[in-house]
């Protein structure tokens, strides 16, 4: 099954056509190629224009334990670090932030959030405590910073990747004028050698997540995962700069922090979460 999903992927890369492969795919009982097989030959659609898909993409499935963990691992954070101003950069929702500072024996007297969607910050607003929001990206928000301005923790979770490398390292190194301390968590991708192997590795991975979802696997697949893949493989821009976690270490060295800790935090169906926290 993942052998003719990861060729058929290829071919959907490199040519835009894989209708063969797909239906061999689907045949060996993929999910994905089942999804991808009807995705493509329709007209292009967005990952995000079937809400029904993405909302329990984001709440079932594995993102149940992954969330679970990440907000236990933040309040645990909280409590050791003492932190008293915490900033939450790409706060979404509120998804990891609102749980953690629910479990959290000692919770920050401030929480200030920075995320770039108005939808998913008015979403949390009504629920966020004491603070204020911004809906800025992390780069125009560095700009608005006076230099008296500072947080005690600085943490962001699987939103870090969403910025361009370039960008990202520049916005790091001023960010660290204004942090005691910067948590991210992200995933450690794997690197490939070849594009064969990173064909396989979307296959093995986009199929595995699918399968998370049971009796909604189709609905996730189809109206959600297809259009993502999709995207990813037809893309001449990248909209996402995931990265192994050793390479997440070496850019927070290169922005002039101190790695203190790293820290396995979820092995999750797209690639181990893990939490490394620097010092400014």
């Amino acid at each position: 099954m993942i052998p003719s999903l990861a060729h058929a992927l290829r071919l959907l890369a490199e040519h835009g056509d894989a209708a063969p492969w797909l239906a061999r795919a689907r045949d060996e009982g993929s999910v994905m190629a089942a999804a991808l097989a009807h995705a493509a030959g329709s007209d292009e659609r967005g990952a995000y224009d079937m809400p029904r898909a993405f909302e329990v993409f984001i709440r079932a499935g594995g993102n149940r334990s992954l969330y679970g963990a990440v907000s236990g691992a933040l309040a645990r954070l909280y409590e050791q670090l003492g932190v008293r101003c915490l900033l939450d950069i790409g706060v979404g929702d509120g998804m990891a932030l609102l749980p953690a500072l629910g479990q959290a024996r000692h919770v920050p007297a401030t929480v200030d959030v920075v995320e770039p969607s108005g939808g998913l910050l008015d979403a949390l607003r009504p629920r966020l405590p004491a603070g204020k929001a911004w809906q800025l990206t992390l780069q125009a928000f560095l700009t608005q910073l006076g230099p008296e301005r500072r947080w005690d923790l600085a943490q962001s979770t699987f939103a870090l990747q969403s910025i361009p490398p370039g960008d990202r390292l520049a916005a790091l190194k001023r960010l660290r004028r204004h942090v005691t301390r910067l948590a991210i968590i992200e995933f450690d991708v794997p690197e490939f050698d070849n594009a064969g192997q990173r064909f396989a590795s979307l296959a093995e991975r986009y199929e595995r997540a699918a399968r998370e979802y049971g009796d909604e696997a189709p609905l996730v697949a189809g109206g959600f995962l297809a259009p993502m893949l999709l995207g990813q493989l037809r893309a001449t821009t990248p909209s996402n700069w995931e990265q192994p976690i050793i390479a997440w270490q070496e850019e927070l060295l290169r922005a002039g922090y101190r790695v203190a800790s790293t820290t396995h935090v979820h092995d999750y169906s797209w690639a181990p979460a893990w939490l490394i926290v620097a010092k400014a």
